[in-house]
């Protein structure tokens, strides 16, 4: 007779967040969440490390007035679509794991895209000398973006942009 293969769906919580908290690449979270419904619903935030090592996404060009953005894994060559409205028809540069989003009117936000974490920033027209470019302020205006901290971790930070 074949030995029973265990039910991966009744581990103990406990058990689970132990494992998680050992975890140390998104892409082992995002593996881990998708086991079943009960791991699922252990894989938050608070049960994992904050400080996961992300092995480098590249973000796929947008498809035309499409949410859905495409990210390969430059760890394992997977492609994860992930539905992100907030980045859509937006320019998107990175820093320390997020996405700097600069629209075409010139709004500016920070979007986390594993977690879907929004934040709005002052509009680009309040920065000095916005009024001083003579073609299309907004795609000459944002060149390079860099957070001094990951607002992850903190409330702390300044994003820098030149």
């Amino acid at each position: 007779m074949a030995p029973k293969m265990p039910d991966w769906s009744e581990f103990p919580p406990e058990l689970l967040v132990s494992i998680g908290r050992c975890l140390n690449l998104i892409e082992d979270y995002l593996n881990f969440g998708s086991v079943c419904k009960s791991w699922h619903s252990v894989a938050t935030k608070n049960n994992f490390n904050n400080d996961l090592t992300r092995a480098p996404w590249l973000m796929l060009a947008e498809e035309e007035d499409n949410e859905v953005r495409k990210f390969f894994s430059l760890y394992n060559g997977m492609i994860l679509n992930k539905r992100m409205p907030k980045a859509s028809r937006k320019r998107c540069l990175e820093s320390m794991g997020w996405l700097i989003t600069v629209g075409e009117e010139g709004e500016i936000g920070l979007l986390h895209p594993f977690s879907g974490v929004h934040i709005e920033l002052p509009h680009v027209n309040t920065t000095e000398d916005y009024y001083n470019q003579e073609i299309d302020p907004v795609a000459c205006f944002i060149g390079k973006a860099v957070l001094s901290a990951s607002p992850s971790n903190t409330s702390d930070y300044i994003l820098m942009v030149i």
